[in-house]
């Protein structure tokens, strides 16, 4: 074989390739740990968040069987002043049980002038109170019996207190 035989490719060919295919490799590299660092963001707010909320906190303040109603049990609903953000109180967010039997909560009527917890589409700043009523069934508030009621919000705080019938 003569040398005219051997060729290959030219030194400055080989140098062009071997950079287009750092360049490449580089662009992937890049790209790939963008897209790890954007979810990684995304998922560390969203806990961040989820931590904010878990901090929620309520009371309740006044609760008290009506008297003149059979077996309707009144309320207050009161955000925390030391809240951070604002709770919803309506009943998308908040549940009721008597005695760990779901109840529902019904739109306030009277008695005390305010928010009604059962359908407000604002939110209760630090400090505010909302009112309800639940009704408890038939013979599950009779004359001097104690029974709980708790209040669940979605975020995950809950109160319970008891209720003497009158």
């Amino acid at each position: 074989m003569t040398n005219n035989e051997l060729k290959g490719i030219s030194p400055v060919i080989a140098t062009i390739l071997m950079v287009m295919i750092t360049v490449g490799l580089v662009a992937f590299s890049y790209s790939w740990f963008m897209g790890i660092g954007t979810t990684t963001q995304d998922k560390t707010g969203e806990q961040l968040s989820n931590m904010d909320k878990a901090g929620q906190a309520f009371n309740i303040p006044t609760v008290y069987e009506d008297g003149t109603t059979a077996n309707r049990i009144n309320f207050e609903f009161k955000a925390s002043s030391m809240n951070t953000l604002s709770l919803s109180a309506n009943t998308s967010y908040l549940k009721a049980y008597l005695n760990n039997v779901p109840v529902i909560i019904n739109s306030w009527d009277g008695g005390i002038s305010g928010i009604e917890c059962y359908n407000t589409t604002s939110k209760l700043s630090p400090g505010e109170s909302c009112y309800g009523y639940i009704t408890a069934a038939a013979g599950t508030c009779e004359s001097g019996d104690t029974i709980a009621l708790k209040l669940v919000h979605e975020w995950g705080a809950k109160q319970t207190i008891s209720v003497i019938c009158k």
